[in-house]
């Protein structure tokens, strides 16, 4: 018997599913939402941005980080005017910013190319478009994909710039609605894009940009929910996406972070990300965050409930096995629904030939919350915080493991 598991199986073990996470030092200069970084030749880069000094509007700044003595060396402002809301990356050793706003009175269409052994911009053909803040700004192949994004109507269209050329071309629009904040990033021979919201519409929509064919494929939805203003990005193959808010534009409750298998069309997800906040909503709206030697540095944002400005910063490796659950379509001798829940979990054995015995439930950190004998197919979890948890299954051949979201 085949069916399809909202999520399913997990990578678990007995062991305490421990988090990876490090603690860096703060500083006034991780201090900022909207943040934008790049890294080049094993150094990364900060600019721009909104801190508490700028608020509400951008700034110009510019900095250099050095993971060896964990520290930020200013360097001259970025010339092309202070703003927030901008997105950056690189290819070909070199890095590529533009976009954003500086007060939401006006929108910046232009492109800028930095040079790290000179340490010079360049500024390069602005875009057609008309400008925006919050796009996607993806570099692939030689090109560089730009669209969605605010200014100040929300958009859907989506432009090439070509780097050899330095020349912009009209690419098929994104098959969905318009929209701010989306996630984005290169992965395989494809580029993605999706999720972000419109006014009080928020979205979990995800899909696929073929450079060659110019064409756009819906994939699946996030398997959490819609998901806004977090961070983004792609290394050794795959992509990820960290933190943010969710529905109705709440900071996430957990610091979720996410791993997209694109081959599979899945989705994994990582320990969390750190974070203590007063109102117990660990994830944060425009953080920042940079890849440097196999590590994500993982900085910045705002909790809004609490108004709080962070400049705590954390390093993950990234290459370190880590616990993930797969959102797939598989053969299982269970599964479990809905899932999300509120209150009952009801399972529903597809082996004919297995005898449960028991079921355990474990949280993020392999802790086991509860072990009961299994007398019926419901499992109350009504009494747990929401949040991503395991249920394991013992029977009488196997011990199976499924994952679920209380809500």
């Amino acid at each position: 018997m085949r069916f399809i598991l909202i999520l399913s199986a997990i990578l678990f073990s007995a062991s305490p599913l421990l988090s990876q996470w490090v603690q860096k030092n703060s500083s006034v200069v991780t201090q900022r939402h909207h943040p934008v970084t790049f890294t080049l030749d094993d150094t990364a880069y900060l600019l721009t941005g909104t801190t508490i000094q700028s608020n509400p509007n951008g700034t110009s700044s510019f900095f250099r980080y050095n993971d060896e003595q964990d520290n930020w060396t200013q360097l001259d402002d970025f010339p092309g005017g202070a703003r927030s809301y901008a997105y950056a990356a690189t290819y070909g050793g070199k890095a590529y910013f533009g976009f954003g706003s500086f007060d939401f009175n006006s929108f910046f269409n232009d492109l800028w190319k930095f040079n790290h052994e000179t340490q010079e911009w360049t500024e390069l053909t602005p875009c057609p478009c008309a400008g925006r803040a919050h796009p996607a700004f993806v570099a692939h192949n030689g090109k560089i994909f730009v669209g969605l994004g605010q200014g100040p109507a929300d958009r859907n269209d989506w432009w090439e710039y070509d780097i050899a050329t330095d020349e912009w071309t009209q690419r098929p629009s994104l098959p969905g609605p318009g929209r701010h904040h989306p996630y984005h990033f290169a992965a395989g021979d494809y580029v993605y894009a999706g999720f972000g919201h419109s006014g009080s519409n928020y979205y979990a929509d995800w899909y696929k940009y073929d450079p060659v064919e110019h064409s756009w494929t819906r994939m699946n939805d996030h398997p959490a929910g819609p998901r806004v203003a977090g961070q983004e990005f792609s290394h050794n193959g795959y992509g990820y996406v960290i933190s943010g808010d969710g529905d109705n534009h709440l900071n996430l409750q957990d610091g979720e972070f996410w791993r997209y298998e694109h081959e599979e069309d899945s989705w994994s997800r990582l320990p969390d990300h750190p974070g203590n906040p007063s109102d117990g909503r660990v994830g944060r709206w425009a953080p920042g965050a940079f890849v440097l030697k196999d590590h994500v540095y993982f900085f910045g944002g705002v909790n809004r409930g609490g108004q709080i400005l962070f400049g705590d910063m954390y390093k993950f490796h990234l290459e370190t096995p880590t616990p993930t659950t797969d959102i797939a379509v598989e053969d299982h001798a269970f599964q479990i629904y809905p899932n999300p829940a509120s209150d009952y979990l009801t399972l529903e054995i597809a082996d004919e030939t297995l005898e449960p015995k028991r079921v355990s439930v474990f949280d993020l950190q392999g802790r086991e919350l509860m072990r009961l004998p299994l007398t019926g197919n419901r499992v109350d979890i009504s009494e747990l915080s929401n949040g991503l948890y395991f249920l394991q299954l013992e029977s009488n051949s196997a011990t199976e493991v499924r994952s679920f979201i209380k809500n």
